[in-house]
């Protein structure tokens, strides 16, 4: 079996892994083991627990003996997003940083993958990150869908400014930032409209880097308490179609939270953003109290043009 390679024998930055818990006994000491066999090992895993209640502490506590695993613990619930927030201003400094969730499993090059990506694009001044598609997998690992992206629709357009506009296409489990991103990620609201990974994503297609690695190297899973798809269900054709009828007639919330999160984002950035970058957002802005059709037609118009194959 080949050793993974340490962090300090790998040309490039070393790497901080950070986790945020709660309630994560189920799957937190397989997630940890598969961080640790990478075919680079992390400089460091940084886990902040939100005060769960059931045995994460002590997983926790037992992984903390190899040195390379440091966790604390929350005297009270903050919250995912601030959860992440103070996991990543522990992260040391220089280091690139992955986000990690409790209850996935890496495959065994995520890091080395990642760590090549993200020193291809990195120029050490802009917020860089790289992102991925994943495995979608059930408890029992069993692959429900070999793409993430597949299954939520995301493969079906480009990824850019004006598709991201209607909705983040990036799950926050697969970014590797640079020291530049962590600045920006402390600026993140605590805002239950949006969560972070949303946040860093606008942040990579305005005011920085962004690249995405060509496969997946994350097993992620569906089950009731994932975010994700604890409320998923692919739609068919039909189902599509009456969706969208019932949101004519009725108070609809298309694009509510995009709209929420893209105002948040201006009053932070505006005078950084281009020209064109502002006229874009300053459109979806004003689509916060239009009908449903009208928003309809706003995302059929951005796109137009970003298409790779229809549903």
């Amino acid at each position: 079996m080949t050793e993974p390679i340490m962090q300090h024998d790998f040309p490039g930055h070393p790497v901080s892994v950070v986790i945020a818990t709660y309630n994560g006994e189920r799957f937190l000491e397989q997630q940890i083991n598969s961080v640790l066999t990478q075919t680079i090992k992390p400089a460091e895993i940084i886990v902040c627990d939100d005060d769960s209640k059931d045995n994460t502490i002590a997983i926790l506590e037992k992984f903390s003996n190899n040195h390379l695993l440091k966790y604390y613990r929350n005297a009270k619930r903050i919250g995912v997003v601030e959860n992440f927030k103070k996991a990543v201003s522990l992260a040391s400094p220089g280091n690139y940083i992955a986000l990690c969730d409790q209850d996935d499993t890496w495959l065994p090059q995520k890091m080395e993958k990642s760590i090549e990506a993200l020193a291809k694009i990195d120029d050490g001044i802009s917020p860089a990150m790289i992102y991925s598609d994943l495995i979608l997998i059930d408890s029992n690992e069993h692959v429900l869908n070999p793409s993430v992206d597949n299954e939520l629709g995301h493969d079906k357009y480009q990824h850019c400014l004006e598709t991201l506009l209607f909705g983040n296409f990036v799950l926050g489990c697969t970014v590797m930032m640079n020291e530049s991103m962590r600045k920006f990620f402390s600026d993140i609201p605590n805002n239950k409209a949006f969560n972070h990974d949303a946040w860093i994503t606008l942040i990579a297609f305005t005011l920085g880097k962004v690249a995405r690695l060509d496969q997946p190297y994350i097993m992620y899973r569906s089950h009731d308490d994932n975010v994700t798809f604890s409320n998923h269900k692919k739609k068919n054709r039909i189902e599509r179609i009456m969706t969208h009828l019932k949101a004519v007639f009725q108070k609809n919330d298309f694009l509510e939270k995009e709209v929420i999160l893209f105002r948040e984002f201006y009053h932070f950035y505006c005078n950084r953003l281009s020209g064109d970058q502002k006229k874009k957002i300053e459109k979806m802005i004003r689509l916060e109290n239009a009908s449903y059709l009208k928003k309809k037609i706003a995302f059929e118009a951005a796109f137009k043009d970003h298409w790779i194959k229809r549903f």
